[in-house]
């Protein structure tokens, strides 16, 4: 019987080739985890598509590898190092850091400034959303998805706030490009995102720089300038879709086009929420998707909150309490990208390049977990 795509891909990343492995120690010498964990990922996500995309037209001089660069960039957050400035350090002092990235000889390897700006063209294109989504779609392509969980996470950025007119006119932009009424009371209200497409939805979503605020798990008010940062989960603390706002953005207005992402590469039966997204609107559009919402119910709407978490959204409380443990999947990946994948380390500035920062962090995780959506 011919194999299906999926069961071939699991066969190869379960096996990730032990001969792969022994090819490379002999190349390059002992790997450790953190080199296995690189190797998979080069393994596991189409790179073939940035030569294709960056590679040599014939005129002009040729330019450095973007393959490489890219692959420095993926090392950079398996290593958790701080800045690009560190990775390249490390590519230049470790030969075998260096033959993995896909450098020869020292030589080959780009100055700073040339790797800096190939980020930017990276952020431009959007690469790193690229990959990740086609990774997820080939890693949950003929499974269906128990629980999502929804979550946002505050991300610190290094650079000023947008002032009161950037917002505005950013805002009338976004609205014009999408052909909606600017002087709409709350033309991002969940009533009307129910009604629109993904695109026309993200592109609605505040993305400047500014304050946000946020009660953190112990019921302290936490603020930060910067940016916020949505992730939809699947069991198995695997991450399946993810954008980015402003940090002053409700979490609840993220939530419907981050169910919409999530809904293009994966099929899904509970959504688990906790009360920042208590509204009838998600509820009615996770429903309408053959969804079942599992939201924690909000102390600010009407009653007051009973025992347990969860207990007002579905009747079978039992059965909906053991459900809604399973959304600190999305916690512990919050916690996971900030402690080890470059959370805590944004560096670059703009919306653009703080994504690509942040997408492959969650890139790296994803190719982690993926073995536990696998077995």
């Amino acid at each position: 019987m011919r194999r299906t795509t999926e069961e071939h891909f699991a066969s190869h990343w379960l096996t990730i080739q032990p001969s792969l492995f022994d090819f490379l120690e002999d190349e390059v010498g002992e790997l450790d985890d953190n080199q296995r964990l690189f190797v998979r990922i080069a393994e596991s996500v189409e790179l073939g598509r940035i030569a294709r995309r960056y590679g040599w037209c014939g005129n002009g001089r040729k330019p450095s590898s973007r393959l490489a660069m890219f692959k420095m960039f993926v090392m950079k957050h398996v290593w958790n190092f701080p800045t690009t400035k560190d990775a390249l350090a490390e590519v230049r002092r470790c030969p075998s850091m260096r033959r993995l990235c896909g450098w020869e000889s020292q030589s080959s390897i780009p100055s700073e400034s040339t790797i800096s700006r190939t980020f930017g063209d990276f952020a431009l294109d959007e690469i790193a959303s690229s990959l990740f989504k086609d990774f997820v779609k080939k890693v949950t392509k003929g499974r269906i998805v128990i629980h999502r969980s929804i979550d946002s996470t505050e991300i610190d950025a290094r650079e000023s706030a947008a002032t009161k007119g950037e917002k505005t006119a950013a805002a009338e932009l976004a609205a014009m490009r999408a052909q909606i009424d600017a002087n709409t009371e709350d033309y991002n209200s969940l009533a009307l995102q129910k009604e629109r497409d993904l695109g026309t939805n993200l592109s609605l979503l505040p993305t400047l720089c500014d304050w946000g605020c946020k009660r953190n798990s112990k019921g302290k008010t936490q603020y930060w300038r910067g940016y916020k940062f949505h992730i939809a989960v699947a069991d198995g603390d695997f991450p399946i879709a993810a954008c980015l706002t402003s940090a002053s953005v409700h979490d609840s207005k993220a939530a419907i086009p981050l169910m919409q992402m999530a809904d293009e590469v994966a099929l899904s039966l509970y959504d688990l929420e906790d009360a920042a997204y208590d509204a009838k609107e998600i509820r009615e559009f996770s429903e309408s998707n053959n969804h079942v919402p599992i939201i924690d119910a909000n102390p600010r709407r009407g009653a007051p909150k009973p025992d347990g978490r969860g207990e007002k959204a579905v009747g079978i409380v039992p059965a909906e309490k053991i459900r809604f443990r399973n959304r600190s999947g999305v916690e512990r990946v919050n916690g996971h990208l900030h402690d080890a994948h470059g959370g805590r380390t944004v560096r670059v500035r703009g919306h653009a390049k703080v994504l690509l920062h942040l997408m492959l962090g969650l890139l790296v995780i994803a190719v982690e977990q993926s073995a536990q959506m696998l077995s």
